[in-house]
């Protein structure tokens, strides 16, 4: 290879010695030891991209970023990877054989003990049901053909305040308990109803948002789920969102 090839341009040095700062960012990472996810290699190539997203290009990593970290932090660990074709429902990649929904929340109003999952999925049915039979017969169906195909949801979540992510497995058989739900708790159009009925806290709370026609779930414990991960990050480092002319 020539030696021309090795030559850094003075702005060429200045952004390889910032990538590399923030590569070597001091972080307090905590990964779950019996996690079937996150091993050494997958741990290391994600804690590494979340670092040149947040403190290199000082953005929070979500939504396509997250999604692309996850995918390439998988592959890198060994593990087999099968991005979900241009309108598949329900799931955006299979690792390992587990069919999983990726999702990410940098929304301030998270909240330590419980997680929110603004749209599971779209619903556009839920505007034309107008019984609560109708309405129960169609949830149902939505999530038995939801729990035979998703294995997990992922969700990676910013706190703000703390300057931290965290990686959460929702176990999709949580909701599994859908199915149990009679006719009576769908009475209104706009249905909330704590899972399983009854009881104080619920696991989680479906919605069915007629306005926006889709599913939400809210207060989902995180007794009820798997943190695979966190990453606190230095408070004087923290990511800003740039504009999209900046």
């Amino acid at each position: 290879m020539p030696t021309d090839s090795f030559k850094f341009s003075q702005s060429e040095k200045r952004r390889v010695g910032e990538l590399l700062s923030a590569l070597r960012t001091p972080v307090e990472a905590t990964i779950h030891p019996d996690s079937w996810l996150m091993n050494e290699a997958f741990a290391a190539e994600f804690q590494s991209r979340l670092l040149s997203q947040h403190v290199f290009l000082k953005s929070i990593l979500a939504e396509a970023s997250f999604e692309a970290a996850f995918v390439a932090s998988a592959s890198v660990a060994g593990m087999a990877t099968i991005p979900a074709i241009s309108g598949q429902r329900f799931w955006d990649v299979e690792v390992a054989g587990r069919k999983l929904s990726l999702k990410s929340t940098k929304a301030k109003s998270l909240k330590l003990k419980e997680l929110h999952i603004s749209k599971l999925t779209e619903a556009a049915w839920i505007q034309d049901c107008r019984t609560a039979r109708m309405r129960m017969e169609r949830v149902h169906d939505l999530f038995r053909h939801y729990v035979s195909t998703v294995s997990s949801i992922i969700q990676l979540r910013y706190f703000q305040n703390t300057n931290s992510y965290e990686l959460v497995e929702v176990p999709v058989s949580l909701l599994s308990q859908v199915m149990e739900l009679t006719v009576s708790e769908f009475a209104a159009e706009n249905s909330t109803i704590g899972i399983p009925v009854g009881k104080s806290p619920p696991d989680f709370t479906l919605k069915l948002d007629r306005s926006d026609a889709k599913i939400t779930l809210a207060k989902i414990s995180k007794e009820c789920c798997i943190v695979h991960g966190t990453w606190k990050l230095p408070s004087d480092k923290p990511a800003v969102q740039l504009k999209p002319d900046s």
